[in-house]
């Protein structure tokens, strides 16, 4: 399936976007008074209770509690003999870096990559689309001053991120491997890194990054931060969906 296709029915399938489907509903059923608006009530409702951030801290928490973050990483004995950085998209409006940056998310992953880096010496491989990779790696050796031994341009899905990424690593005899994701990302990540030629070890990082309600009740505030959050805590669960009926 292509990206726009897929892109289009998560877009449809989660919210804010599916209020387009309550609506197509709500005006089918206008013959049925009760009917049409069961419908919009629960469109309404479930707009609502994701914009909660108690909602969604819980949807986030529990995607991140399965690989969350971990200090010292680097101390691990033995350690992996790679390290596998994720894109996460372009910032195509970023007019003052002549609109060549990666995205904030996919930043986040990159610093994390150095650091380990850094602390280990271990080589890394960036995995992303071709112009996509291309922003990693100006980032990573003119930014944080870190070489990239392998780089992967092909890849437009977590899924190819995986399946490339791995035909590398094996292509240069690497036997183990970090990935390196947020830990919202990482159960998703290594479920398709999972049963390949290498053994894949989770790099968390931006664990419960995001606390923008420290007022007790803000938490049960509508936010629209909140309703990104939950949105993407959604996004993630849909493809780890998608990627288990993949692994069967």
């Amino acid at each position: 399936m292509s990206p726009v296709i897929s892109r289009t029915l998560e877009f449809l399938a989660l919210p804010p976007g599916n209020l387009l489907f309550f609506l197509a509903w709500t005006l089918l059923l206008a013959k049925w008074r009760n009917a049409m608006l069961v419908v919009l009530c629960l469109g309404i409702l479930q707009t609502v209770v994701l914009s909660l951030p108690v909602v969604a801290e819980k949807l986030m928490d529990s995607l991140e509690q399965q690989y969350p973050a971990k200090a010292d990483l680097w101390l691990q004995q033995p350690l992996p003999e790679a390290i596998v950085v994720l894109g996460a998209g372009r910032n195509l409006e970023a007019v003052e870096y002549e609109g060549k940056m990666s995205a904030s998310t996919e930043l986040e992953r990159l610093n994390y990559a150095a650091y380990l880096h850094r602390k280990t010496g271990l080589p890394i491989l960036i995995s992303g689309s071709s112009n996509e990779a291309e922003y990693m790696l100006d980032v990573m050796e003119n930014t944080f001053q870190v070489p990239i031994r392998w780089q992967e341009g092909n890849s437009h899905t977590t899924w190819e991120n995986a399946a490339f990424s791995d035909q590398i690593l094996r292509e240069a005899g690497i036997r183990s491997a970090w990935v390196v994701t947020q830990a919202w990302h990482m159960p998703r990540a290594m479920l398709a890194f999972q049963n390949r030629s290498i053994h894949y070890l989770p790099a968390s990082t931006t664990y419960g990054s995001s606390n923008f309600w420290q007022h007790e009740w803000l938490w049960w505030t509508p936010q629209a931060n909140a309703l990104s959050r939950s949105h993407t805590a959604l996004h993630e669960w849909l493809g780890l969906l998608t990627y288990r009926f993949k692994t069967r």
